[in-house]
Formats: C-alpha cells, sequence, structure tokens
C-alpha cells in the first residue's frame, strides 16, 4: 500500500510539473515579484510594505489558481481519459489512490511557494532603499530565470525532457543560490542581509495554499476545471468575508471563571435581578483585563486573606502568596476572587467571580435577591457584547450553532494573512505558525476523507468508454 502510495504521489507531482500551465502561472508570479520593487519610488517610506503586501498577495492568489488547474488536471482528467481506470484495475484502492493524488499536488504547490517565497526574500532585499534599489542583485534574480529557461531548453533539445518540469527544477537550484547570495552580497560597501522577519507570514500563507489545493483536489472528484474554480472561487470569498458573514452570528463561550491560556483576558457583566427569570438582551461591553484595568491579581482561596497596602507601585511591590496570583494560569484550582488595586486610594476592591448567585441569602427578595454575574474569555480579537442567560442560570447563551459550524467549516483565509501584522512591526508568535499547522494538518485530514467519500462511487472512465 504505502508503495502505491508512495509512486502514485510521485507520478502526480512530476505530472503536475510538467503542466504548462503550471511554468505559465509561476513565471507571472515571479516577473511580477521582480518587478515591485521598481514601483517603490512611488511610496515614500514605504517601499518595503509594498514589496511585502504584494509579494505575499501575489504568492497566495497565483498559489490557489495553480492548486485549482492542477487538481483539476491530476483528477478529473485522469478520471475521463480512463487512466484512473487502469491504476484502479490493479491492486490500487481508491482512499490509497485519491490521496496520493492530493499528497502529489501538495507536493507540487509547495514548490510553486518555495520560488514565491526565495522571491520575496530576494525582492524585499532589492527594494531596502528606496532612491537606490540593488539592480545587481535585481540581476542576479532576473539572470537566474532567463537562465532556467535557457538549461531547460538545452535539456530538452538533448534529451527530449518535459520543458516545464526541467525549467522548474533549475529554478529550484538556482534560487537558492541567488537568496545565498542576495544575504550576504554588500551593497555600497554594507552588509545589507535578507529580511527574514516576514518568513513566518510566508509559512502560514503556505497552510493557505495547501488548505486549496486539498479542497481544490476533493472537489475534482466529482467537477470539471470550470465547476472547480467556481466553487473555489465562491468558498474563497465566503472565507475572506467569514468574520463578518458568520462570525458575528457564531457563539462565543464565556466562562463562569477565568480561564488558562495565552490569550487576551476579557471580562463581561451584568446584574441580574430575580424578575429577569427569562433571557436577557445585552450585557455590559466587554473590557479588556490586560490593558484597560489597572493592577489585578486572583485566588482559588473560599475565603482568601485580606491583600496588604501596596503604595503607589503595586506592580513593583506584589509577590504572589498567601493564595494570591497574578498570573491567572498560576492557580491550582479555578480563581473564585479577583482583586483589583487603586493606585489613588491605594485600596483593594475584592469580587467573587465564581458561582455568585451562591452570595444571595435565602429567602432574600427584591433589590436584596439581586446580584452580578461575571464571566470572561481569552481571544486575540475583541469579543462581541454578549446576551442570554437569566437569573437561573447566569450565563451568556448568544450565538447560532449553525453559524458556529459554517465558521469553523469554512477556512477562515484572514488567519492566513499576516501583513498588517509585518507592516506595524509585530512580531509573529512561534505558537501561532505552530497551531496553524496543526490547524491545516487537520482540515487536509478531513478533506482527504470527504475526497475519499466523494470518489467511493464514482464512476470512472467514462469518456474513454463512450
Amino acid at each position: 500500500m504505502f508503495t502505491a502510495l508512495y509512486q502514485i504521489a510521485k507520478n502526480t507531482m512530476r505530472e503536475s510539473l510538467r503542466e504548462p500551465i503550471f511554468l505559465l502561472v509561476l513565471l507571472t508570479a515571479m516577473c511580477m515579484m521582480g518587478l515591485f520593487p521598481i514601483f517603490t519610488m512611488f511610496y515614500f517610506h514605504a517601499q518595503e510594505k509594498l514589496v511585502v503586501d504584494s509579494a505575499m498577495a501575489t504568492t497566495m492568489i497565483f498559489g490557489w489558481v495553480t492548486a485549482v488547474l492542477i487538481a483539476s488536471y491530476a483528477i478529473s482528467r485522469e478520471i475521463d481519459n480512463g487512466t484512473a481506470l487502469l491504476l484502479l484495475s490493479k491492486p490500487v484502492r481508491r482512499p490509497v489512490f485519491i490521496v496520493a493524488k492530493i499528497l502529489g499536488v501538495l507536493g507540487a504547490v509547495s514548490c510553486f511557494w518555495a520560488l514565491a517565497a526565495m522571491a520575496t526574500l530576494i525582492n524585499l532585499r532589492v527594494a531596502q532603499d528606496q532612491f537606490r534599489m540593488d539592480f545587481v542583485v535585481m540581476g542576479i534574480y532576473f539572470g537566474a530565470i532567463i537562465l532556467s529557461f535557457v538549461l531547460a531548453g538545452i535539456h530538452n533539445y538533448v534529451v527530449r525532457s518535459s520543458f516545464p518540469m526541467t525549467t522548474v527544477i533549475c529554478m529550484l537550484i538556482l534560487m537558492p543560490i541567488v537568496t545565498i547570495l542576495a544575504h550576504f552580497l554588500h551593497y555600497q560597501g554594507a552588509h545589507v542581509g535578507l529580511n527574514t522577519t516576514c518568513i513566518p507570514a510566508l509559512i502560514l500563507i503556505l497552510y493557505s495554499v495547501w488548505a486549496m489545493a486539498t479542497l481544490a483536489t476533493a472537489l475534482s472528484t466529482r467537477l470539471n476545471l470550470v465547476s472547480n474554480l467556481l466553487v473555489c472561487l465562491v468558498l474563497f470569498m465566503l472565507g475572506l468575508m467569514s468574520d463578518y458573514l458568520f462570525g458575528r452570528q457564531a457563539r462565543e463561550p464565556w466562562y463562569d471563571s477565568v480561564p488558562k491560556g495565552e490569550g487576551t483576558l476579557w471580562m463581561c457583566q451584568y446584574r441580574f435581578a430575580p424578575t429577569e427569570m427569562t433571557k436577557v438582551g445585552k450585557w455590559e461591553r466587554p473590557v479588556d483585563l490586560d490593558h484597560e484595568w489597572g493592577f489585578v491579581v486572583w485566588s482559588d482561596q473560599t475565603k482568601p486573606v485580606e491583600l496588604q497596602v501596596l503604595g503607589e507601585s503595586p506592580e513593583a511591590m506584589w509577590r504572589d502568596g498567601q493564595g494570591w496570583k497574578k498570573n491567572p494560569n498560576d492557580l491550582d484550582s479555578p480563581a473564585e476572587y479577583m482583586a483589583t488595586y487603586d493606585k489613588e486610594t491605594q485600596k483593594w476592591s475584592v469580587v467573587h467571580i465564581r458561582h455568585e448567585r451562591d452570595d444571595v441569602e435565602p429567602g432574600a427578595t427584591g433589590l436584596d435577591a439581586a446580584f452580578t454575574s461575571v464571566v470572561f474569555r481569552r481571544g486575540n480579537n475583541p469579543p462581541r457584547v454578549p446576551d442570554g442567560g437569566n437569573y437561573v442560570n447566569p450565563y451568556p447563551t448568544g450565538g447560532s450553532f449553525v453559524m458556529s459550524a459554517f465558521y469553523a467549516l469554512i477556512p477562515n483565509w484572514q488567519l492566513f494573512w499576516m501583513a498588517d501584522a509585518l507592516s506595524a512591526n509585530v512580531a509573529i508568535p512561534v505558537t501561532y505558525v505552530v497551531y496553524g499547522g496543526i490547524y491545516v494538518v487537520l482540515m487536509i485530514i478531513m478533506l482527504m476523507v470527504f475526497a475519499v467519500a466523494m470518489f467511493w462511487e464514482r464512476e470512472v472512465g467514462t469518456q474513454i468508454i463512450n
């Protein structure tokens, strides 16, 4: 099974690289990226942003187009012309066939991304200086592209090999050399080097291309090229507007106590009265505890000890102890109390944040039976103002399960677009790249299962039989 998987994947990758459309799209993308530094002379002090944004957009869009095209050629065409029928007549199971096809397509689009990523680094090096571009590196870059075509032409003439595939292989050999030269070559007597801060963002672009390639391959089991392009275009547009179309209506989980994690901590509260036994409307606006509030500490004790005055500099004076922690992740149990320190009055305010309804005295009525429910959630993006909950069950319940399902199933392409973070000189955390990789791997596995299900009863070789 593994031998068949490897051989089919390898042949699929080779056939994809042999497609003239692959080379045409790749050449167009690399020439466009090579010309981006020239346009920077029209943008004062924004040359790097222009090159990075344009190169990343080119890599993503052209990578998606390449993925859809070669996926259609690799699957739908082989189903129609009988190649798939020939393979399946041998001891090759359908799941092995379709999974190998997906892996082969992923290998081909990875080659496309690798060349586009190196082109981005090289041309970002060219555009380091707005008024004095490094035309030497630019000349070496375009020279390597031309040399790849020349070598492929000679090789094709001598041994009759595939011209597109040989050209791509030559680029895969020459472009790393050009990248190394661009890093070590001096510019006007000074060492400039490559700007590697965009590499994590480029890796996220690779993830998006993988996701689109797997999706396009799965759809190719049932759709032809034109239909596949249209469906992928629709999913692309829906993914770009995912936050607006689905995210606003998706469920956002709020917790009675502080959830552990590294994301921004948000807090929301609502004061419930005994008359509110049905679903309530909007709660208060969520507050960013990490930035909008002052000095906050947490305790998981049922009866926490009294806190001491810390003067005007609580950050410097504070020491964890006696059940109170500055970081709620350090608590052994869910936080029961939150204490905030006012620097002006130098006083603590302690709030019970868990099972607040238990504080109501038995038999209390009216305002004496009212209580304030405090809920928390973590997330890098500001959450919506929650709604829902009642006096008996004082937790937000807003959001639609259907919209949450759509929000989870349709890829949110904005999560892979980090150009804004690079423009703001914000470093992309390694953990974000790792979590993005895990997310894409799970998506690829899910789409593989979907592709196998779509291909299970698919008739193959109908065109050649007719």
